[in-house]
């Protein structure tokens, strides 16, 4: 059976329907001289021959559509279009600003190509978020939220971005609207002082009804403001 190339997938922040939006990352950037190198070996021809051929079909392709055709190679096409809009039915596409631009089409065949090939695999899956500890510095206790106190989390891959408002750490509890629907909410949220890959520290400045709260970590893992945010959970009872 033949093995598929993986190719990273990054869930942005864009929600779909419920669902992040999933946008590849190409394994590498080719350039003209990428192009010829490899084209070259892959057609077997000198690097100038195949710098010779890569841009006279660049020119025959503008040649062609400047003079009004379309060309289909079987896995794209090329065509001109019309970039704008008439003030009227009958009005000149000119005298209303519209000029013609070259577009490109992918075909069936270059659609489906890939399919067999290739497959996408989530860039964010080894970031398993994970919180080991929740250690109280100022009472020495485990699992212990108090106003003012220093909280140590220990955990996997929980950086807090500081500058963006959805990462951080809160005290959360769930709301009783039915049995099968309870929705987190979030009571209190900690002012951060430390935070890297494995530890973050920080202290909840307002006071909070003494009762078992979710401590809840949103953290993007350090991968920037369009990656998915990503959450762990861990009980505690705030004193």
């Amino acid at each position: 059976m033949e093995t598929r190339t993986k190719i990273k997938a990054v869930a942005r922040t864009t929600d779909i329907n419920g669902m992040f939006q999933a946008v590849l990352k190409p394994t590498a950037v080719l350039n003209m001289d990428n192009i010829v190198e490899r084209w070259a070996a892959y057609a077997k021809i000198a690097l100038g021959q195949a710098r010779w051929q890569i841009m006279a079909m660049e020119d025959f392709i503008i040649d062609q559509l400047a003079q009004g055709n379309q060309l289909d190679f079987g896995l794209v096409s090329f065509y001109p279009r019309l970039s704008g809009g008439l003030s009227s039915r009958d009005a000149d596409p000119e005298a209303d600003g519209l000029f013609v631009r070259g577009a490109v089409k992918a075909r069936r065949a270059l659609m489906n190509g890939l399919k067999e090939k290739l497959m996408a695999e989530n860039a964010a899956k080894p970031s398993h978020v994970r919180i080991y500890s929740v250690l109280n510095r100022d009472r020495n206790r485990a699992d212990v939220v108090g106003v003012g106190d220093t909280l140590s989390i220990v955990g996997a891959n929980i950086l807090i971005d500081a500058t963006q408002d959805d990462e951080g750490v809160w005290l959360e509890r769930r709301t009783h609207v039915t049995n099968r629907n309870r929705p987190w909410v979030k009571v209190a949220r900690g002012r951060v002082v430390q935070s890297d890959m494995a530890l973050t520290v920080v202290v909840f400045d307002e006071p909070v009804p003494p009762r078992k709260y979710s401590l809840t970590l949103y953290t993007r893992c350090g991968q920037g403001a369009d990656f998915q945010l990503l959450h762990c959970r861990r009980e505690v009872r705030a004193v």
